[in-house]
C-alpha cells in the first residue's frame, strides 16, 4: 500500500511539474535531466548545463566502462527502472533506442519527454547523436563545439599513404571488428588495412585463433574491457598461440573499452593510439 501511495505522490508531483513546463512553451530548457543508459550518460556529461543532470545509469560512473566517469562521481546512479527515475521528477529522460520499451512507453504515457540516442556505426552517426542531445538540452552551441573538437581530433589521427599495414582489432570472446563498424572505420582512418573483410549487421565476426594467425596481421589491437581482471570472456585473448604470435611476429596495442563503448566522440582516443602505432611501425620499418 505504501509503495503504491508513494508512486502515486511521485506521479502527482511529476505531472504538476510537466504542466508547468508545458505552460512555458516549446523553448523550455530542461532543468531535471535523468539519463538511463551509458551511451546517453556520456553525451549528457559533455552537454548538460551544470546542476541539471540529476541521475545517470550506474555504468556511467564506472571508470572501466565510461570515459566520463570522473565527471559523474557526484551524480546519483540509477538502474534504468521506472522506480529509479520518478523520484528525480525529471523534465527530460535521455535513453538509448534499445532501452526497455516498457520503461520508455510508460514515461511517454505519463508525459515525461524522452530523447533516445542511436548506435553509431559511422563518424556521421557520432555527430548526429551529439546534435540530438544538444538540441534536446537547449545547448546547440556546446554541441557544435563538441563536433568541431571531434572533427579536429579525427583529422589529426588520419594517416594516408601507399603503405597500409595489416591489422586486426580483437576483443573479448574472440570478436574481431568488421570494416563497416565504427572501430573498423577508425582502423582504416588511421592508415591500416583490416584483415577482416566480411560484414554483418553486428560489426563483429568470430574467427578462431588459427584463423587470426593465418591472416598474419602486422598489428594486433586488443580491445580490453577490464585490465587486470581475468575473466572467461577475456581468456581467449591470452591463448598461448596468440600470445606467441603477438610477441614474435606482430606489433600490439591495447585499446581500453571505456574509449570505444557506445561509439561517442571519445573514440578519438582510440584513433590517436592507432595513429601513433602506425607512425611507430613505419619508423621501425625504415630503421631496419
Amino acid at each position: 500500500m505504501w509503495r503504491t501511495f508513494g508512486l502515486t505522490m511521485l506521479l502527482s508531483c511529476l505531472l504538476t511539474g510537466l504542466t508547468a513546463r508545458a505552460s512555458e512553451g516549446p523553448s523550455y530548457i530542461p532543468q531535471r535531466i535523468v539519463s538511463i543508459n551509458l551511451c546517453s550518460d556520456i553525451l549528457a556529461a559533455d552537454l548538460a548545463a551544470p546542476g541539471t543532470l540529476k541521475s545517470v545509469f550506474r555504468l556511467g560512473r564506472d571508470p572501466h566502462d565510461s570515459a566520463v566517469a570522473h565527471l559523474l562521481q557526484d551524480v546519483p546512479p540509477n538502474d534504468g527502472r521506472i522506480e529509479d527515475i520518478l523520484p528525480f521528477a525529471p523534465d527530460l529522460v535521455l535513453a538509448h533506442r534499445y532501452t526497455s520499451p516498457f520503461t520508455l512507453d510508460l514515461l511517454r504515457r505519463i508525459g515525461v519527454p524522452v530523447v533516445t540516442v542511436n548506435d553509431a556505426r559511422s563518424f556521421a552517426d557520432i555527430r548526429a547523436n551529439i546534435e540530438t542531445v544538444a538540441s534536446a538540452l537547449g545547448r546547440e552551441a556546446e554541441g557544435r563545439a563538441l563536433i568541431a573538437r571531434f572533427d579536429a581530433e579525427m583529422d589529426a589521427a588520419r594517416r594516408d599513404g601507399l603503405r597500409a599495414p595489416t591489422a586486426i582489432l580483437y576483443q573479448d570472446l574472440g570478436g574481431a571488428v568488421t570494416p563497416d563498424s565504427i572501430l573498423g572505420h577508425i582502423v582504416a582512418h588511421t592508415g591500416f588495412r583490416n584483415v577482416i573483410d566480411n560484414e554483418n549487421p553486428f560489426g563483429l565476426v568470430y574467427p578462431g585463433i588459427e584463423e587470426v594467425i593465418a591472416m598474419r596481421p602486422e598489428l594486433v589491437a586488443i580491445g580490453i574491457y577490464r585490465p587486470g581482471q581475468p575473466s572467461q570472456a577475456s581468456a581467449l585473448l591470452q591463448h598461448p598461440a596468440l600470445r606467441l604470435y603477438r610477441t614474435r611476429y606482430a606489433h600490439e596495442v591495447d585499446l581500453p573499452a571505456r574509449d570505444w563503448n557506445c561509439s561517442t566522440r571519445y573514440v578519438t582516443a582510440i584513433a590517436a593510439r592507432l595513429a601513433a602505432m602506425h607512425d611507430e611501425m613505419l619508423a621501425w620499418e625504415r630503421a631496419k
